[in-house]
């Protein structure tokens, strides 16, 4: 059993391999064809695509659970596809579909199981909703049909682990002898190992002998592709496979006694998602792209391509490093061209146009009208965090010159309802820590009323 089933597992997967590089080759074939028709002269050979998918196969036929208030089991399957490059509603593609699908009914009137390895090759008809008038179109919906040639090899669990039969009694256990044997009361309860180690068409249980595994099918589904780029693509899709056998599942019309089936073909549905890539992009729509002056393109004339300039934006007859940011000579973060202070020292808190402002300046502003000097505040800590991140050292340094700890604990410690700001308990309130507090209060999180916020950045500056 194991043998036979290595073999019809190699025999697939060369088939499968042949197979493969056959339809490649037709693809190639049928590819220049397609594009040799469409004008008077031949296009530049397009590569094919490319599909592999994975998905879930399910059965419908004469065993199984058919209603959709009953279970359904499925089983993976694996395809792929090539398919010619077209811009064309209708296209075609070859597949190439493996898999295994399964059926298991036990009623009170029979139990009956199997496990099928399905092989399946054929042509596809696809159908594409386009619309013109939307070239970037990402999602596309399409119908599909085709025509295909089907091989199964059938299998069901006759015995368990030991050999011995399944017997399935009245009151829903399985023994290994049947219940009108009379030898009854001696059986045993055995449970299934769902080995499914005899070869339906072997066992020849309804005595249809060697009858033919390989069979016509027409696939037909339905899906939507998602659009990622010239190149990549992913499917989404449902086939349902109409083949032309009842056997897949063992079981037919003419099935004797309570194995007796219906008379429909058996159909298998295929329910995938793949990823389809094109092995050559359409290329014709950059036909007129000057790409090598994209490469030097330069749109602030410093004399730095765009694709090296880290400030694409400096105005025109302004210096600029070998990465084409503008020159800061005092490196306050502010370029030369606009920095009315261009020598300003190295570790200043300046403004946008790189004038030097200190906490003295800020704090006398405060001192005359608290509300008005608040933007000049805000100003003044969003330009330290800017310094710090240039120049960390400034922070340590304006630590080391405002934590002398006995002086702050004699002579100004924080105030208990602003301890909480404290974050780093270092008993100082930091520019940091003043910012976080003017982000919640002008954010309308803060817990201080008008008075008590205004008190605290007094205290901030009264720190020094």
């Amino acid at each position: 059993m194991i043998k036979d089933s290595l073999n019809f597992l190699q025999l697939s997967y060369r088939i499968i391999f042949r197979n493969f590089f056959i339809l490649l080759f037709f693809s190639f074939a049928l590819s220049a064809v397609a594009q040799e028709t469409e004008t008077k002269e031949p296009k530049q050979l397009k590569l094919p695509i490319i599909s592999i998918g994975v998905g879930a196969m399910n059965f419908s036929g004469d065993v199984g659970y058919n209603r959709l208030n009953q279970p359904l089991t499925a089983r993976s399957g694996f395809q792929i596809e090539i398919q010619p490059q077209t811009e064309k509603r209708f296209s075609f593609s070859l597949f190439l579909l493996s898999g295994k699908v399964i059926g298991d009914e036990k009623t009170y009137n029979r139990s009956l199981n199997f496990s099928s390895s399905i092989f399946s090759e054929g042509i596809m008809l696809r159908f594409d909703f386009l619309n013109r008038k939307r070239p970037d179109q990402t999602l596309i919906p399409f119908l599909t049909a085709g025509v295909e040639y089907l091989v199964f090899r059938s299998r069901t669990d006759l015995r368990d682990a030991n050999g011995k039969y399944y017997h399935y009694w009245s009151d829903g256990t399985i023994r290994d002898i049947a219940q009108d044997d009379n030898a009854a009361d001696q059986a045993v309860i055995i449970y299934r190992d769902y080995n499914y180690e005899t070869d339906l068409r072997d066992a020849n249980l309804d005595g249809f002998g060697k009858y033919n595994t390989s069979t016509w099918g027409i696939p037909v589904g339905a899906g939507v592709r998602f659009h990622i780029s010239d190149c990549c693509a992913i499917h989404f899709s449902s086939v349902c496979h109409f083949t032309g056998t009842d056997y897949i599942d063992g079981v037919t019309a003419e099935s004797k006694g309570s194995r007796q089936g219906n008379s429909r073909n058996d159909k298998i549905f295929f329910t995938s998602v793949s990823f389809r890539f094109a092995l050559s992009s359409n290329k014709e729509k950059y036909n007129n792209i000057d790409f090598n002056a994209l490469v030097n393109e330069d749109a602030d004339g410093d004399g730095i391509p765009d694709i090296s300039d880290d400030s694409s934006g400096t105005p025109k007859n302004n210096a600029v490093n070998v990465n084409g940011k503008p020159l800061d000579k005092d490196n306050d973060g502010i370029p030369d061209y606009r920095d009315l202070e261009p020598n300003s020292a190295s570790d200043a808190v300046v403004n946008e146009d790189g004038v030097t402002i200190t906490e003295e300046m800020i704090e006398e502003k405060f001192r005359k009208d608290s509300l008005a000097a608040l933007p000049a505040v805000i100003e003044y800590i969003k330009s330290y965090d800017k310094l710090i991140k240039r120049n960390p050292d400034v922070e340590k340094k304006w630590l080391k010159k405002n934590s002398n700890a006995s002086n702050n604990a004699r002579g100004n410690p924080i105030p208990p309802l602003y301890r909480v700001l404290d974050l780093d308990r270092n008993s100082i309130i930091t520019p940091k820590e003043i910012g976080l507090a003017i982000d919640d209060y002008l954010a309308k999180r803060s817990t201080y009323s008008v008075s008590e916020f205004f008190d605290l950045i007094d205290f901030f500056f009264s720190q020094n």
